[in-house]
């Protein structure tokens, strides 16, 4: 009961600062969306504020992305896109990579300080397919890349492997490349209105992930039906 108090504390802690954080976001974009909205406004003046976006702007998206790590079941890829549209594909992705790596760092963190997650997550199928793994800081690494496994999941199974600093750290940063690199390209193409482009790159990346996924799933049915018939 207390654990549950304490997520749920958390949780409401998290998505005031998401909302706080949110708020101060929309600030420094409202004339922007003005822009946007109005109909005799250029898209080039539209790109040319968009980009002008500095240093307090990346801080709060960096901040934005960092919270929304942490707080379960919300995703960042909005975000992440809407940052490609506004710095480009290269500094866009070193603030996407900034804002994941720090974000799911925080939650390993909490998870060393504060007891909210039940010992029975440990019976989640994810934690216990990367526990078992023969290298299981590669598979905490594959998956912080794989969207449909939560990464408060992944986070709490880094926690159970008692990981080294180095390591823990060297899996999150090499687990969230891809995610970040994939919405700040998204972004850039959407600045240059290539939406066909944009989508296609996004879908293409989530089918391969998903065909992952499925591959997985099916060798591991495939090893419990052995497991069974030797028993």
């Amino acid at each position: 009961m207390k654990k549950r108090i304490v997520q749920i504390i958390l949780i409401l802690c998290g998505i005031g600062l998401i909302s706080f954080i949110g708020y101060h976001v929309y600030l420094q974009y409202a004339k922007d969306i003005d822009i946007l909205l109005n109909p005799k406004a250029s898209q080039a003046l539209l790109q040319k504020t968009v980009r002008s976006h500095g240093v307090i702007t990346a801080a709060l998206l960096i901040l934005l992305t960092t919270v929304m790590c942490v707080v379960p079941g919300i995703p960042t890829s909005i975000v992440g896109v809407l940052v490609g549209v506004s710095y480009g594909p290269i500094l866009g992705s070193l603030i996407n990579i900034s804002g994941n790596a720090l974000g799911n760092l925080f939650a390993i963190f909490l998870l060393h300080h504060l007891t909210f997650l039940d010992q029975s997550t440990k019976e989640n199928r994810w934690v216990k397919a990367i526990t078992r793994m023969r290298h299981p800081k590669i598979g905490v690494m594959i998956g912080y890349m794989v969207p449909v496994i939560p990464s408060s999941i992944v986070s709490f199974t880094a926690y159970t492997l008692n990981l080294s600093l180095k390591q823990v750290a060297l899996s999150v940063i090499l687990g969230v490349l891809p995610s970040s690199i994939l919405y700040a390209c998204g972004g850039e193409a959407l600045f240059h209105g290539y939406n066909k482009t944009a989508v296609g790159i996004i879908a293409s990346v989530l089918l391969l992930i998903g065909l992952v996924v499925i591959i997985y799933k099916d060798r591991e049915k495939h090893r419990l039906d052995k497991v069974k018939k030797s028993e």
